[in-house]
């Protein structure tokens, strides 16, 4: 009966999309398109519905470009583990919820916590600026990013704190957790 309590648990929360495996590019494609449909079903306010999709597409395509950054034999499991991605989306009354977790080399762990404790500790103002200067200034990577994606994501959420976790899973591996909420109802 344990399934019944996960199934009432999943309707609950309301959830839009949950996958946790591998991702492939066909499959980003994929659930970005589902996504697109479902918040077409359940959002009627346009401006939050393109914000929350461009928030979440950002997610999705910010797993898949980083996911070869992990050796499998840094983790000592198989490769599909070690590219292995969650994504968790889920609508509230209030809120929409995403919530991604993947692997991530633990040498990068102090670069991107400084990364989100600088665009969690600025107001709007300060952070429309950042998002400028890091525009001017950044060269962009062989991924195509120059660092925009949670300067970017932060100024979708209207204010809301990007929230993360980092959990060691060997001495050269973390899990990197990372959510955000989007508020429903425009001010």
């Amino acid at each position: 009966m344990d399934y019944l309590r996960s199934y009432k648990n999943i309707y609950d929360q309301n959830i839009i999309l949950m996958f946790k495996g591998e991702l492939t590019f066909d499959l980003v494609t994929a659930m970005i398109g589902t996504l697109e449909e479902r918040l077409e079903e359940l959002e009627e306010n346009r401006k939050v519905k393109k914000k929350f999709y461009n928030v979440a597409t950002e997610c999705i395509q910010n797993l898949y470009y980083h996911l070869d950054e992990v050796n499998a034999d840094d983790m000592k499991v198989s490769s599909y583990d070690s590219n292995s991605a969650l994504i968790m989306i889920s609508a509230r009354k209030r809120f929409y919820s995403l919530q991604t977790g993947n692997y991530i080399p633990s040498s990068k762990t102090k670069e991107i916590q400084k990364r989100l404790d600088d665009i969690n500790a600025v107001d709007a103002d300060e952070l429309r600026a950042l998002y400028k200067k890091v525009l001017a200034e950044q060269e962009f990577s062989d991924k195509g990013t120059g660092g925009l994606g949670f300067i970017d994501i932060a100024r979708k959420t209207g204010g809301q704190k990007l929230r993360y976790k980092f959990q060691p899973v060997t001495d050269k591996v973390s899990y990197f957790t990372f959510q955000i909420r989007l508020p429903r109802l425009e001010a």
